[in-house]
């Protein structure tokens, strides 16, 4: 499956990830958490395109994705053409999206007997805040998307859920 963002997104600013490296030779605790971080990109990638573009873009845009990696994902057909503006535009709120669900399970393993609170060296905080700060910017996000792709020609069919604001009481 070819990706609309990378672990790039997560090794700096609000969404930085410790050990989340893009070196040529991570070491061995960057390597295990990009795998992580590359799960959960190909997990939401396809829920996150259905839900902001609708379904028939989304295979156009998946379809244009793997069609790019072929060429080698040239960056100037990226900023150049109609499908790859739409990718550039797409790519950091699915960032927040991936983020989002990165802290939902973070403090979590699950195992056969069940889930598990899993272990540090370092005193645990609640996600809770850092998850609607990430998701209301997210919408922010989508919102600016949603009156991009009207003036560009885009029809595209949202779901409301990614265009609505939550707050930590869940309401």
């Amino acid at each position: 499956m070819v990706m609309l963002i990378d672990v790039s997104y997560f090794t700096y600013g609000p969404r930085r990830i410790q050990n989340a490296s893009t070196a040529e030779v991570p070491d061995s605790d960057s390597i295990s958490v990009n795998e992580a971080i590359d799960g959960y990109i190909k997990t939401f990638q396809k829920e996150f395109l259905f839900n902001i573009v609708g379904e028939e873009l989304a295979k156009i845009v998946t379809d244009y994705l793997e069609l790019t990696e072929e060429d080698g994902g040239n960056e100037k057909q990226e900023t150049e053409t109609k499908y790859g503006k739409l990718c550039g535009e797409l790519r950091d709120p699915f960032a927040d999206y991936v983020f989002y669900h990165i802290l939902r399970d973070m403090n979590e393993q699950p195992t056969m007997t069940g889930l598990v609170m899993l272990k540090c060296a370092n005193a645990y905080v609640s996600p809770l805040t850092r998850q609607v700060s990430i998701w209301n910017g997210m919408v922010g996000k989508n919102r600016r998307f949603v009156e991009w792709a009207k003036n560009n020609s885009f029809d595209i069919k949202v779901s409301k859920n990614l265009l609505t604001y939550i707050n930590t009481f869940n309401l």
